[in-house]
This record gives structure tokens, C-alpha cells and sequence, in this order.
């Protein structure tokens, strides 16, 4: 796969589309995809890749607005930051 398409693979799975939605959108083979073992991992890196900065994107804007003092991001990100265990 070209950078070109990489770059588009990572923007789609940054929306929160999933490997089969973006390989459709992108008219990927996914099963011919599949069996090319050093191809399918680089595009399943490429889409953890843009998932992870998809959520840091809306991370980042929910703690601007947190830090502006929108009550309702705030209380989200405490709900959300707080541990598990409590």
C-alpha cells in the first residue's frame, strides 16, 4: 500500500470506521488484503494508529472545554479518569 492511501486508511479509522467500513470506502479488497501477511499488518497498525489519534483529537478538545469550565466535560472526564477499582 502507498502512502497516499495509508494517509486515508488512518483519517477513516480517526473517525471511528471500522478495517471492513474503511476498506470499503476505499475500494480495498480486504480478503485479497488478508493473505498478504506484511500488507494486512501494516494496514491494521495504519488503523490502530488513526483510532488512537481519533480519540486523542476528541480527547484534547473534551479538556479544552473541561479547562473553560464546561461542567458537563468535566464531570465526563472524572467519571471517565477515575480508576476502575473504586
Amino acid at each position: 500500500m502507498d502512502k497516499p492511501i495509508l494517509d486515508k486508511v488512518e483519517a477513516l479509522a480517526g473517525r471511528g470506521l471500522t478495517e471492513q467500513q474503511i476498506a470499503d470506502t476505499l475500494d480495498i479488497d480486504i480478503d485479497k488484503l488478508r493473505r498478504d501477511k506484511p500488507a494486512i499488518s501494516l494496514y491494521r497498525l495504519t488503523v490502530r494508529r488513526g483510532k488512537a489519534k481519533g480519540i486523542a483529537d476528541l480527547s484534547n478538545s473534551l479538556f479544552i472545554k473541561a479547562k473553560k469550565g464546561d461542567t458537563r466535560a468535566m464531570i465526563f472526564l472524572l467519571e471517565y479518569l477515575k480508576p476502575k477499582c473504586e
